[in-house]
């Protein structure tokens, strides 16, 4: 089971995707916009006095956090009230731009952020000051980018560029190009955000202050995340590295836990889910938390449990992923939640709960398609695919297949054209599926062929040889259509076989039981012997063992039972560790000495594994069943509860032991 990610998603991706989403890369363009003062040496002097106030400038500097929102509110208000209409414009609208963006994020209230930021962008244009005015767009494009509303921050975009050419402040420079790199990123055109991010660096690069160190780890985070995004992941784990190294060097912790999270999320995808990625994903989620960045401690949790999930640890990843469901919901993060919800619906699948964990899945999905990046979402559809698979629903998985095998096609174009070549895109597609494309393909070209040459000829003589043309391709176009159909036949008969076994033990299942017992009309009247089991003490050896472990005796188990079986008797994967016999024409007296069999085969010899030899006991029920004249086996539910019954009365009276239901009387098989 290829997971990553969504089910793991990083930032929300991994993944994302982890299925167990993995639970994923589209970064939330808003959550990383982080005003600071930056004042190249000398850059001031070219612009006419006064246009800042430097002292409200420095004040501005030493409340704000690592987001848009100033640590200290009311420290904040009280710096607005000494910007009036007489301060410089430059400072007037970078503190009015704080406002606007606090009532966006920490207030929620866009209505009333984008009216000052209308005001404020009136203004700027009074002044004429290309700083302020190029200023005052990036603060409404920023407020309408946290809210999601990518479309209005995209149409400011054409203006930040115009006036940009004469912004002679390199922090209005810096923030103008990281702005548009994280508003194309939600276009997908990372080609041309890549280039706005490496001029945002060259920019700070130029820069020598005290806040460039701070500048350079914000930069780089975002660069990290995008190369992540691009699949380039040794490259993205190199940055952020190198990022961690330069950030405790300098003692700038703010943005570590979102360095680790990137980190870890990239190196799944090179090394796979395991214990230690599990550690460095709770590692991201404790400093997140350490540090008030809710964010990225529900990320955390929900890829430490999509890692979990992937690895088979089904109880250690619900345990993480609700801790990421509590997290999400005290931050009121809806979006991103869907990520975690989405491997919580997975889990229920796997653990064969196939309805409720396909519409959790399906619900979580809807939410997660509003606002991620086409590659997540074809992540996402590659776990929709494979639980549909899990549930026998395999008209759904292929329709889930198709597209995302379009949506990947569609990627690969659009992302080859702009000439991003760490993306790499994984098509998959069946040899009987191309198989029989090829041969229509063929048919169709014969056709087209045909009705070429019927138009092309004008004799007499011509008509008679167009018409042995016409019967050899007929001929040659009945023998294509045969062998097409054959193949389809062929290939439906081996997906409906596919469909009535478990991928496991390769064992028929509950659908086969249905289908031939409880729905055809076949010759199957008489008595039959209905045997329940269930391996004793299976959760230990996977608790124990591994799941590993755990598979390859289900597999043994399985070998056994068909052994000692016929051609014509079903052996039934039930479910987990359950199997079902039921073995034809057998009268009650022989039920016992069958037990005894089972019990035998299954029961004697030792268990060799991976972990070394295991004794493995089996316990059961097993009870006379017949079919009535439709060929259907009467009281089916009622005679399925009795063995249930039955097999819960050997657990009972000490394993090891099949209890026979005949005659109205219950005898107890046991091995010495």
């Amino acid at each position: 089971m290829a997971k990553i990610n969504l089910i793991s998603l990083q930032n929300p991706r991994i993944w994302l995707p982890t299925v167990v989403i993995c639970g994923s890369l589209f970064f939330s363009a808003g959550a990383h916009f982080e005003p600071t003062s930056v004042e190249a040496n000398g850059a001031s002097s070219a612009i006419p006095e006064p246009v800042r106030d430097s002292a409200i400038e420095a004040e501005l500097e030493g409340i704000l956090g690592v987001g848009f929102v100033p640590r200290d509110r009311t420290k904040f208000e009280t710096i607005l009230a000494k910007i009036t209409n007489e301060t410089p414009i430059e400072t007037y609208v970078r503190g009015q731009g704080y406002q606007v963006l606090a009532l966006a994020i920490a207030d929620d209230n866009l209505p009333a952020a984008v009216a000052l930021g209308e005001a404020i962008l009136a203004k700027a244009f009074d002044s004429g000051n290309a700083n302020a005015i190029a200023e005052a767009h990036i603060i409404l494009a920023e407020a309408y980018l946290q809210k999601d509303e990518i479309d209005a921050a995209e149409n400011l975009i054409s203006d930040i560029e115009e006036y940009s050419a004469d912004v002679t402040n390199p922090r209005v420079q810096y923030h103008a190009k990281h702005l548009i790199a994280r508003t194309l990123i939600r276009f997908e055109e990372f080609g041309r955000a890549l280039e706005y991010m490496l001029d945002a660096h060259a920019i700070i690069s130029a820069t020598n202050d005290a806040s460039t160190q701070r500048r350079r780890q914000f930069l780089n985070l975002h660069i990290t995340r995008l190369q992540a995004n691009l699949g380039n992941y040794r490259a993205a784990i190199e940055t952020a590295n190198a990022t961690i190294e330069e950030s405790l060097r300098y003692g700038l912790t703010e943005r570590l836990p979102d360095i680790y999270l990137v980190r870890a999320y990239a190196q799944q995808y090179i090394d796979g889910p395991s214990p230690e990625l599990v550690t460095a994903f709770l590692e991201a989620a404790r400093e997140g938390a350490a540090l008030g960045n809710g964010r990225v401690e529900m990320l955390g949790y929900n890829n430490a449990g999509a890692a979990e999930l992937l690895m088979g640890n089904l109880d250690a990843a619900s345990t993480y992923l609700e801790q990421g469901i509590e997290v999400a919901t005290r931050i009121n993060n809806v979006n991103e939640r869907s990520v975690t919800e989405f491997n919580l619906g997975y889990i229920k699948v796997m653990q064969g709960n196939y309805e409720q964990g396909l519409a959790e899945m399906l619900a979580a999905a809807e939410v997660f398609k509003s606002f991620a990046l086409q590659r997540e979402i074809s992540i996402l559809l590659s776990h929709i695919a494979d639980a549909y698979e899990m549930a026998g629903m395999y008209q759904e998985q292929a329709a889930v297949l198709k597209e995302q095998n379009e949506m990947q096609s569609e990627l690969f174009q659009n992302e080859r054209d702009r000439v991003i070549s760490e993306l790499q895109v994984r098509y998959e597609a069946g040899e009987k599926s191309l198989q029989i494309q090829i041969l229509e393909q063929d048919a169709q070209l014969q056709a087209q062929r045909l009705s070429e040459q019927q138009r092309t000829q004008k004799y007499a003589i011509a008509i008679g040889i167009l018409l042995v043309i016409i019967i050899f391709l007929t001929a040659y176009a009945y023998r294509k259509s045969r062998k097409v159909n054959q193949l389809l036949n062929r290939a439906n008969h081996e997906l409906n076989e596919q469909s009535l076994r478990d991928p496991l033990t390769s064992l028929f299942n509950r659908r086969a039981v249905q289908k031939r017992f409880l729905d055809e009309r076949r010759t199957y009247q008489g008595t039959h012997g209905l045997f329940l089991i269930d391996v004793d003490y299976f959760k230990s050896v996977n608790d124990q063992y591994g799941h590993d472990v755990g598979d390859e005796i289900l597999v043994e188990v399985s070998k056994r039972l068909i052994d000692i079986t016929r051609e014509n008797d079903m052996v039934i994967r039930w479910g987990g560790e359950e199997f079902l016999l039921i073995i034809g024409n057998i009268d009650t007296a022989s039920l016992s000495r069958f037990a005894t069999k089972i019990l035998r085969s299954v029961c004697q010899e030792k268990y060799q594994t991976s972990k070394g030899a295991l004794v493995i006991t089996i316990s059961g029920g097993a009870i006379p069943v017949s079919a009535n004249q439709t060929n259907v086996i009467e009281n089916w539910d009622e005679s399925l509860k009795l063995a249930d019954d039955l097999l819960y009365m050997s657990k009972e009276n000490g394993r090891n032991q099949i209890h026979v239901r005949a005659e109205n009387h219950t005898t107890s098989i046991a091995l010495s």
